[in-house]
């Protein structure tokens, strides 16, 4: 549960003269005290509550009455900026670094306060809403340690199908980077974010070790890659369909991938005539299709 809810609670807590304490606020939440304690160390110095501390009865109240919490609700959607904004602040490595890196720690403790007594401009950062999904995706695969399925770019090379185990985000001067190995390879390496072309999280995971991410025992991947034979709308420009090899096969394209959620959500975004071959795909395709507009039919008919 977030800060915010605690700090509320603590708050009305004060407001019912119960003296809240370190204690009872990480009773009520199954926190640490030392986590409850910079809850109200954030209550009294980033929010300037007037705090006191009564011994006598073991909490805390106001000395003044009349201070209320500053608005502390934002959006969804407001969040996952702050936290682009904050990962992006903390790792600025410019002019004024140290005290803009504290920035991104104010940002990471969630308030809306402003700097007082600084005369500190700020650099701009822009939020791109399609770095924004990529970061909050990785985010979750390297809590969950999930492998990930990604078509990546470098530079100009050929787009390539890699399954990659995400360790950690880093930041260099041009670009964001996923620092991850090659699935079965415990080398790691630096991937651009820029370079990333599709992501899709996969049901496997990996396991840590001194020498690099290992995946567990577990049925292994064909080794060939399926293929599906399309009709394409447009000649591709290269060998390659936006990551996936493709080769021309007199007036159709057979086109070589090796995840099958992550090939058909390829499909849904991108435009063709026909889908030939195979029928487990065309099948499978239709019935995500079918379930997709039964749940829209279904929601409509409810409104």
């Amino acid at each position: 549960m977030s800060h915010i809810h605690r700090i509320q609670w603590f708050d009305q807590q004060i407001r019912q003269l119960a003296y809240p304490n370190s204690s009872k606020l990480a009773e009520q939440f199954e926190i640490s005290r030392r986590q409850a304690q910079r809850d109200i160390e954030y209550l009294a110095e980033s929010l300037r509550a007037p705090l006191r501390y009564v011994a006598k009865q073991r909490g805390y109240i106001y000395e003044d009455n009349s201070f209320v919490l500053p608005h502390l609700y934002i959006t969804d959607e407001e969040q996952r900026v702050l936290k682009y904004l904050a990962y992006r602040y903390s790792h600025y490595d410019y002019e004024n670094a140290q005290s803009i890196r504290k920035v991104g720690g104010l940002l990471e403790r969630f308030t809306e306060q402003p700097l007082a007594d600084r005369e500190l401009k700020l650099p701009v950062f822009e939020v791109n809403p399609h770095r924004l999904q990529v970061m909050e995706m990785l985010e979750q695969a390297i809590r969950a340690r999930r492998v990930l399925h990604v078509l990546y770019r470098h530079g100009q090379d050929t787009p390539q199908e890699l399954y990659l185990c995400p360790l950690q985000l880093s930041r260099r001067v041009e670009d964001d980077y996923l620092v991850a190995a090659v699935e079965g390879d415990g080398r790691s390496e630096y991937y651009s974010l820029s370079g990333i072309r599709q992501l899709t999280l996969t049901g496997r995971v990996f396991l840590p070790g001194e020498d690099g991410p290992k995946a567990p025992v577990e049925p292994a991947r064909p080794l060939k890659p399926f293929t599906a034979r399309i009709r394409m709308n447009s000649v591709p420009q290269d060998s390659s369909w936006d990551g996936y090899k493709l080769r021309a096969a007199e007036d159709v394209y057979e086109v070589d991938f090796y995840e099958p959620s992550a090939f058909i959500a390829h499909l849904l975004r991108e435009e063709w005539i026909a889908i030939l071959a195979p029928k487990w795909l065309k099948d499978r395709l239709r019935s995500i299709c079918e379930a997709t507009l039964k749940r829209l039919e279904e929601q409509e008919n409810e409104q």
